[in-house]
């Protein structure tokens, strides 16, 4: 009986002592599409994570929902738990909100920048040229929801047609497949998230934003590309956002990571915390002059 006393104590304390010891969740939101390219480089991300340590279980949630909103005030209400991961779009939508809520830049700050200079690529089902496109009275352009990227591209457009309209979907997958079936004239989206429609010939491509475009008619086109980053709160416990910053800079090259990022023309950085806020401050002060622009602000 004593021998068993022993045992059942010390069971009990080895399983209390593993308890203590389990990793600690954290979870990775996603806002838009959970089959894109951009949340399967997330996925990536996550298992090279999980690889290399064990103190974190690091998962992906799909949270979608007011253009990132959202998953970003999940974030909020769980600091220490709980990150985004976004493309430009994060920044832009609350420039261009200002009639509905959303997430407070100010209470973000990027725990890892992943990669800069994605191309938004302009599709059709019905036209082979954008010039014939553009020709249309009524064209209709598919976009990815008010405030981001692909809306900035697409606002480009109706400055060479002023009849044209916006059509808001989920996502720019969403957006590409309504273009597939003829539902809308054209849509923007990711080059990665469209290969597979023009691919098969469902779609042409029209053209693609960033240095050398073709997309002439789009103001500022060279500049319109997707930068992407992981954000966490900034009331996330600093020595907590120093760990897991090393720990995802250290997972951003490796070669499936990189080899995600080429399929979207994304090219990986690799750069510090003093840096990531740098570029913060860089981008939200290039978006919102491009969203000033749109608004009639000089």
């Amino acid at each position: 009986m004593k021998f068993f006393k022993h045992y059942l104590v010390a069971a009990v304390l080895l399983g209390a002592s593993t308890f203590a010891l389990a990793a600690e969740t954290i979870t990775v939101l996603w806002a838009f599409n959970i089959g894109s390219n951009q949340a399967n480089t997330i996925r990536l991300i996550i298992d090279e994570l999980n690889k290399t340590q064990d103190k974190y279980t690091f998962v992906i949630d799909n949270k979608p929902g007011a253009g990132g909103t959202i998953a970003a005030n999940a974030v909020e209400a769980k600091p220490n738990t709980t990150l985004v991961g976004m493309s430009s779009s994060f920044i832009i939508r609350p420039y261009f909100e200002k009639n509905s809520p959303t997430h407070n830049l100010d209470n973000f700050t990027p725990v890892l920048v992943q990669g800069n200079g994605s191309p938004m690529t302009v599709v059709s089902g019905k036209y082979t040229k954008l010039e014939n496109a553009l020709a249309n009275p009524n064209l209709t352009i598919g976009v990815s929801g008010i405030g981001s990227v692909s809306h900035l591209a697409a606002n480009g457009l109706l400055q060479a047609n002023k009849t044209a309209s916006i059509v808001n979907f989920k996502s720019t997958v969403d957006a590409t497949t309504a273009a597939a079936g003829g539902h809308v004239d054209v849509a923007v989206g990711f080059d990665a998230d469209v290969a597979p429609f023009v691919d098969s010939g469902k779609v042409d491509m029209l053209g693609r934003t960033g240095p050398g475009t073709q997309l002439k008619q789009i103001p500022d086109a060279d500049k319109l590309t997707a930068n992407y980053a992981i954000f966490a709160s900034t009331a996330m416990d600093p020595e907590r956002f120093r760990e897991i910053h090393q720990l995802m800079v250290a997972v951003n090259t490796k070669p499936a990571v990189v080899a995600s990022y080429k399929r979207d023309l994304l090219t990986p950085v690799t750069i510090g915390p003093e840096q990531s806020r740098t570029w913060y401050t860089t981008e939200r002060a290039f978006w919102k002059r491009q969203v000033d622009k749109i608004n009639g602000v000089k």
